[in-house]
């Protein structure tokens, strides 16, 4: 939707994803999903899912991102592709186990 400047499309399927948002990111193409989509979903204060949870899924967008820019997956690299949508990851809101297990 935000490919064809379409904002009500774009606005209706983010709703969406606040109603249903591990569907939404267990969903097969969560991982085509492009950065700036990422981050959108990511500024949400809506979605109904822990952040651990939503932190898992970003590290699986990341390791398919490092591989679609032929990368090898390591740390540094993941870092590097999520750039600035690391830093919209609430850590404070995970607790301390599930931040370790993260």
């Amino acid at each position: 939707a935000r490919l064809f400047d379409e904002p009500q499309l774009a606005s209706l399927c983010l709703d969406t994803i606040d109603k249903s948002t591990m569907d939404a990111i267990s969903a097969e193409g969560f991982t085509d999903i492009d950065i700036d989509t990422l981050c959108a979903v990511l500024e949400r204060d809506t979605l109904s899912i822990r952040e651990s949870r939503l932190f898992g899924a970003v590290v699986r967008w990341a390791e398919a991102e490092c591989q679609r820019q032929q990368l090898p997956v390591t740390f540094v690299n993941k870092q590097k592709v999520l750039g600035r949508a690391l830093s919209l990851i609430r850590f404070p809101l995970m607790t301390i186990e599930e931040f370790a297990a993260g």
